[in-house]
């Protein structure tokens, strides 16, 4: 397993890695049985060849390993890998092992029983149900693998997909706060600003002019105001329906104990500050509707360096929500954006949004929501995080990443980070895969109801041939190549129609034939060339005999023929004839011509011969013909 894992497989090709780990335990098994096969340490059962049992203790290995394979991804292991890897050659070893042992091999061979008809049709059914069954399981949880595979990947898209809009709304997000920060310094070194600062003439108006100017360009700026040391605001311009609005002297408000006065006051000349994003308070009160505001200022110095106030702009962050939830038309997730401390800005409307605006509403937070989920959000910049109430897919949107080049103190500044979260819920993952459930059910019906059909046939086959024993004793005795006698069928017929011949005092005669270069065609043109060549012999010489003459072949390209009253020499020497002749007609096999010649030994019994003698003579009389260059006959005397 280590060594199959080393090769980096895709996942997407699990079956691959099932394959080969399999196919190599059970390469090794195989190597294992036939060790012990051939040191005695292990016997196959009862008409149970060594290399069967060999082969077939590979596949069951095969199966066992591939099923434990498919088993382990369907369970989740909190335990180290190498225990899990333990844990599979336990169990391999263990159920191999019963499997061999029951099924394949026995202590001994002593005594052995043939099974009966009965106990074979009962140990076919069984079989066949085991592995109808075992098979069956290995295509389910084949095709449970791959469907939790495929939804793996799916979920692996849909939350790459959520990231990439999380990341193009960061990117907007933080352009936007980026541009009002630049705007911010550009306006605190402006020359009318320092002129104001030395109380010129008609100083005051051409700033009022220049704020006017910057807000008509940027309506996103609620407010531009320009507020002295002491925390009153000496100029604002502010942002509404109308336009824009200077506001008069006696309507600027007193600032100095607003925390983004004092947070910008103390910075460098030069250095930016960002608010967090919260409600707009005018005197005292929140403003309604909401009016969501980002503040940015910097600090304001005259030419000697003296900071005599702060220049702050209110970005009206509605826009930016607008367009957060304009974005999340487009997502498949639950849109929502929260403060750093697990507030929501953006999302739950109803219930959470802004809550940290009102006392009563403190205990609002994400945590209280979707317990120890924002321990996770907030301690990594981004990511995904698996949850009983599905995926939540974070981004952080740090309003200083911009703003470091800027930055020229070297002092680190703290600025407001959002968290922008989409949560995608399982009943959308449900919804989208639930197209593919219902055809892989009906392929595996499919496929339960052909492969339990073709294990009824292969069943029904099976027990015709268990019947069909009851026919071995034929099949013994007949030659299964050529269907001519065999050997022993030879012999007993021989036997019986010599004893006729004596009891009626006929004659008989008995023709040995011996294939010419046979070999060579075997050698040339393969086996099944020369099993042809076998096939044909037999067939060509069945046209030539009588149906009262015995043909028999006795192994390898040996044949002989029991001719009972063949008549005379003459008549005999007829035969021999017509056989040669018929054998210079060439064969064809696979568009090849193949020829063949054939020797010809005959022996005709005299009264009282023995049955060996006859056929050494016979025999003897072939083996003459072949020494005299084969294709010819010879007579025994």
């Amino acid at each position: 397993m280590n060594l199959v894992q080393a090769m980096h497989i895709s996942k997407n090709y699990f079956w691959l890695e099932i394959f080969i780990d399999a196919g190599t335990v059970a390469v090794v098994v195989v190597l294992i049985t036939r060790y012990l096969l051939r040191t005695g340490r292990l016997t196959p059962r009862m008409n149970l060849r060594r290399e069967s049992m060999q082969l077939q203790a590979g596949v069951f290995a095969f199966g066992i390993e591939a099923l434990l394979m498919l088993i382990f991804p369907l369970f989740t292991f909190t335990t180290h890998h190498q225990l899990i890897i333990l844990l599979d050659g336990i169990l391999f070893a263990s159920l191999t092992l019963l499997v061999v042992h029951y099924y394949l091999a026995t202590g001994s061979n002593e005594n052995p029983q043939v099974p009966t008809v009965k106990a074979q049709k009962s140990a076919l059914k069984v079989f066949l149900l085991v592995c109808y069954l075992f098979c069956l399981s290995l295509f389910l949880l084949f095709l449970i693998n791959m469907t939790q595979q495929q939804k793996q990947i799916h979920i692996t898209q849909l939350i790459d997909q959520e990231q990439q809009q999380l990341s193009l709304i960061k990117e907007n997000l933080t352009h936007q706060v980026y541009d009002a920060t630049l705007d911010t310094l550009i306006l605190a070194r402006q020359v009318n600003l320092q002129n104001v600062l030395i109380n010129q003439p008609e100083a005051l108006s051409e700033l009022t002019t220049d704020y006017i100017n910057l807000s008509e360009i940027k309506p996103s700026y609620e407010q531009i105001r320009f507020i002295n040391h002491e925390g009153l605001e000496r100029l604002r311009i502010n942002q509404d329906y109308q336009g824009q609005l200077v506001v008069t002297e006696d309507k600027l408000q007193d600032k100095s104990n607003r925390y983004y006065f004092t947070d910008a006051f103390h910075l460098n000349p030069g250095e930016i500050y960002i608010s967090p994003m919260d409600l707009n308070i005018e005197k005292g009160r929140i403003e309604l509707p909401f009016k969501p505001i980002v503040r940015t200022a910097t600090p304001v110095s005259d030419s000697l360096g003296n900071k005599q106030g702060i220049v702050i702009i209110n970005l009206n962050a509605s826009e930016l929500l607008k367009q957060l939830k304009l974005s999340a038309k487009t997502s498949i997730g639950e849109m929502m954006l929260l403060n750093q401390d697990g507030y929501w800005i953006s999302g739950r409307e109803q219930d959470a949004a802004w809550a940290f605006m009102f006392p009563e509403f403190k205990n609002r937070t994400m945590e209280k929501y979707y317990p120890g989920v924002w321990k996770t959000i907030s301690a990594n910049k981004n990511g995904f995080l698996k949850t009983p109430d599905g995926y939540f897919v974070f981004e952080t949107v740090e309003t200083s990443q911009p703003l470091l080049a800027l930055n020229s103190s070297g002092q680190k500044q703290q600025h407001p980070v959002w968290k922008l979260v989409t949560l995608v819920r399982p009943e959308i993952i449900a919804a989208d895969l639930s197209d593919v459930s219902p055809p892989l059910g009906l392929f595996f019906i499919m496929v339960t109801l052909v492969t339990g059909i073709g294990a009824l046939m292969y069943y029904r086959v099976q027990h015709n041939n268990i019947k069909a024993q009851q026919k071995i004793h034929h099949l013994a005795h007949h030659d299964p190549l050529t269907g001519l006698c065999n050997r022993r069928l030879f012999s007993q017929v021989l036997e019986l129609e010599l004893a006729r011949t004596k009891r009626h005092k006929g004659s008989l005669a008995l023709v040995y034939l011996d294939l010419d270069n046979f070999k060579s065609i075997n050698d040339v043109y393969s086996h099944s060339a020369g099993d042809y060549v076998l096939e044909q012999f037999s067939e060509r010489l069945k046209l030539i005999l009588r149906e009262s003459d015995t043909l028999a072949r006795l192994g390898g390209d040996e044949f002989a023929a029991i001719l009972p009253i063949p008549g005379t020499k003459e008549h005999l020497e007829v035969i021999a004839q017509r056989i040669i002749h018929t054998f210079k007609e060439p064969m064809i096999f696979n568009e090849q011509s193949l020829n063949v010649g054939i020797s010809i030994g005959i022996a005709i019994h005299y009264n009282g011969q023995p049955m060996e003698s006859l056929l050494h003579e016979a025999d003897q009389a072939m083996y003459e013909a072949k020494k005299a260059g084969g294709n010819g006959y010879r007579f025994d005397r």
